[in-house]
C-alpha cells in the first residue's frame, strides 16, 4: 500500500530522477520520496510532542495547536521534498567555487603530456567537488560510452553553469579538434575576471549587509523584548496569552535569523 503510494507520487514527479543527479545524491527516486515522508512525519510527531507538553493542561489550546499542526503539515511535506532543490544550489555552488582548480588541473596535465582520458581519471581520485563530479565522467567513459557523449551528459547534469561551459568548450574541443589547452587558456583567463568582478561587487555590499543585520537582527529583537517585558508588567495580560505571544516572538526572531544568516552565506559562498 504505501509502496504503491510512493510509486504514484514518483511517478507524478518524472524531473525528479534529474534532480537528485543534478544534487549528486546516489539516492533513486523512491529512496527520496520515501526519506521525505519519513521526515515529514518525524517531524509532525516532534511539534505534536512539543504542542502537547505547552498546552496538555488546556484542552481548547491542545486541540487548536494539534488543528494548526494538521493544516501545517503540507507545509513540512513540501519543506523536506524540496529538499532536493537545495542540494542542487549548494553542490553547485561547490563546482563553481572549484572551476578554476578544475580548469587549472587539467591545463597542466596536458601541458605534462596526458591525453584528456588520463586527466579526468586523476581529477576523479582527489576528494574534492570537482572530483566527485569527474569520477562520474569517468566511470561512464571507461563502462564504454565515448568521451565526447560522457562529457555532453554531464553538461545536462551540472548544477553549475561555470562547469556546463566547461563540459561545453571540452566536448567541442574534442569534436572540432582545437588544442585543449589554448581553449583552458581562455576559460581560465575569463574565470578569473569573473571572480574579481564577484569579489569587488561582494565587497561593496558587505559593510551594509552586516550593518543592516546587526541592526535588525540583533539590536531591535534585544531592545523589543526588553520593552515587551516592561509593557506585560504593567498591562494586565493574562500568562496564557502571554505564553502564545512569547512563542510567536521566538519563532518570527528565530526564522529571521536564519534566514538572515542563510543570506550571508548564500552570498559569501557564490565568490
Amino acid at each position: 500500500m504505501i509502496s504503491n503510494f510512493i510509486r504514484g507520487i514518483v511517478k507524478k514527479n518524472p524531473q525528479l530522477k534529474l534532480k537528485l543527479k543534478k544534487a549528486g545524491s546516489k539516492q533513486t527516486p523512491f529512496q527520496y520520496v520515501y526519506q521525505s515522508l519519513f521526515m515529514t512525519g518525524f517531524s509532525i510527531a516532534a511539534l505534536g510532542f512539543v504542542i502537547y507538553m505547552v498546552f496538555n493542561n488546556n484542552l481548547f489550546n491542545l486541540f487548536l495547536g494539534f488543528g494548526f499542526l494538521i493544516l501545517f503539515s503540507p507545509v513540512l511535506y513540501r519543506f523536506w521534498f524540496g529538499f532536493v532543490d537545495v542540494q542542487i544550489r549548494k553542490y553547485g555552488r561547490e563546482l563553481d567555487g572549484d572551476i578554476l582548480f578544475v580548469s587549472e588541473f587539467f591545463l597542466v596535465s596536458l601541458e605534462s603530456g596526458l591525453p584528456l582520458g588520463n586527466a579526468i581519471q586523476r581529477l576523479s581520485e582527489l576528494k574534492r567537488p570537482g572530483g566527485r563530479f569527474f569520477k562520474k565522467i569517468y566511470i561512464e567513459f571507461k563502462t564504454g560510452k565515448d568521451l565526447e557523449k560522457a562529457i555532453e551528459d554531464a553538461s545536462e547534469y551540472s548544477p553549475s553553469e561555470s562547469m556546463k561551459i566547461l563540459l561545453k568548450r571540452l566536448k567541442d574541443s574534442l569534436s572540432i579538434g582545437v588544442d585543449l589547452r589554448v581553449v583552458l587558456k581562455n576559460f581560465i583567463l575569463e574565470s578569473s575576471e569573473k571572480k574579481i568582478v564577484e569579489i569587488k561587487a561582494f565587497s561593496k555590499k558587505l559593510n551594509p549587509v552586516i550593518m543592516m543585520y546587526l541592526l535588525i537582527g540583533i539590536v531591535l529583537p534585544s531592545l523589543g523584548i526588553t520593552f515587551f517585558i516592561l509593557a506585560a508588567a504593567l498591562l494586565d495580560i493574562t500568562p496564557e496569552f502571554l505564553k502564545w505571544l512569547l512563542a510567536l516572538i521566538f519563532i518570527v526572531m528565530f526564522l529571521f535569523q536564519y534566514l538572515s544568516y542563510s543570506s550571508f552565506k548564500f552570498g559569501k559562498s557564490t565568490l
